[in-house]
């Protein structure tokens, strides 16, 4: 149990590093490809336990679908995050990406390209909530554009418009001491029971760090197979609500963002800088 973790820890264990209100642990709980799902209950209902989360929109699609009702989650304290305009992704192996338009895999973008659909989607989910600072949420969890023997990194290229970016899926859990902004690593919460997700949290308790999720659906019928069990995420975000005494459990930018201002960071916050194309 995460209180047993925390019962023997201070909150300045890890080097004088603290969490908001003496809290141990982060938790950023995030919800990916704005499905209809996401705004008409899970937002709400992490509103009324006092809780915040980050969705990750695909701009072309989640947001103009309804901007609206868009507008309401982002009034309701959650975070907008970038998920690109087309949700590019690496047509790696061709078998396993059979649903991919191949005019958006990432093994054809220039860097240049890639900045476009990150600043044409910033631009568009501003007019929506109005904020200029968000996250990334790496499409497919693909973390380099270009070919093969050439990767260029994401997580540069993401930095310079945005807080942060969730990255690969590590399984990891994210320390001040390890922090890298432009790849943080995440666990895969689809599918997966209360107890496995719990232990996860309990590890970012036990090492003063940050665990990050990623949910696409929830419920059966609202992602094909990926999704989250309703009663699993009920049970867990309950849970965490019961527990905000020793979780913060907040959008992927605030925590970014609290990590930068104590310095526990190397990257600044980017400035909002447009960057021209560079040739598709």
């Amino acid at each position: 149990m995460v209180q047993d973790a925390l019962t023997h820890r201070s909150p300045t264990d890890t080097a004088g590093f603290t969490w908001p209100a003496g809290q141990r642990a982060a938790v950023s709980l995030t919800y990916d490809d704005g499905l209809p799902v996401h705004r008409e209950v899970v937002a709400p209902r992490l509103a009324e336990l006092g809780l915040s989360a980050t969705f990750y929109v695909n701009a072309h699609a989640g947001v103009t679908a309804d901007p609206l009702a868009w507008r309401a989650v982002a009034d309701a304290g959650h975070e907008l995050g970038n998920h690109l305009l087309f949700h590019p992704c690496r047509h790696e192996p061709a078998d396993g990406y059979g649903w991919l338009d191949p005019a958006y895999n990432l093994v054809d973008y220039s860097a240049g390209r890639w900045r476009d659909e990150v600043r044409i989607a910033n631009a568009l989910l501003k007019l929506i909530d109005g904020r200029d600072a968000r996250s990334l949420g790496n499409t497919c969890c693909h973390d380099a554009l270009g070919p093969t023997d050439d990767p260029t990194p994401l997580g540069p290229l993401a930095l310079e418009q945005c807080v942060a970016a969730r990255g690969p899926y590590s399984s990891k859990v994210v320390t001040p001491a390890t922090l890298d902004l432009g790849s943080l690593g995440h666990f895969g919460a689809d599918g997966r029971p209360f107890d496995a997700l719990w232990g996860w949290i309990d590890a970012a308790a036990a090492a003063g760090g940050w665990v990050i999720l990623m949910i696409h659906g929830v419920g059966a019928g609202t992602h094909g197979s990926l999704h989250l069990d309703s009663a699993v995420h009920e049970r867990l975000v309950k849970r965490l609500s019961e527990r905000r005494d020793a979780l913060w459990t907040a959008p992927v930018v605030d925590v970014a963002q609290h990590l930068v201002g104590l310095g526990s960071a190397a990257a600044a916050v980017p400035a909002t800088t447009d960057h021209p194309g560079e040739g598709h």
